[in-house]
């Protein structure tokens, strides 16, 4: 997954399964790099996290907001 490789972090299957919306992954991601001590804001987490997604989903950034469901709103499958 490109956001483990981005965020140089590893996001379980199971886990990565839970997140459902772009606001359940942006948290996971906030708080696993809270707990290795190297986050710089949520602000910044945040916007990388839109441009992975809208990279790998080939979705406009307006569409990428917290309650956006992956599979439902984004098409990920």
């Amino acid at each position: 997954m490109r956001v483990e490789k981005e965020f140089d972090i590893e996001i379980p299957d199971a886990d990565a399964a839970r997140r459902e919306t772009v606001g359940d992954l942006h948290a996971y991601v906030a708080e696993a790099l809270r707990r290795q001590g190297c986050i710089d804001s949520n602000d910044s987490v945040y916007a990388q996290l839109r441009d992975i997604i809208c990279d790998q989903l080939g979705v406009n950034a307006e569409d990428v907001v917290p309650s956006a469901r992956f599979v439902d709103d984004l098409g990920a499958d």
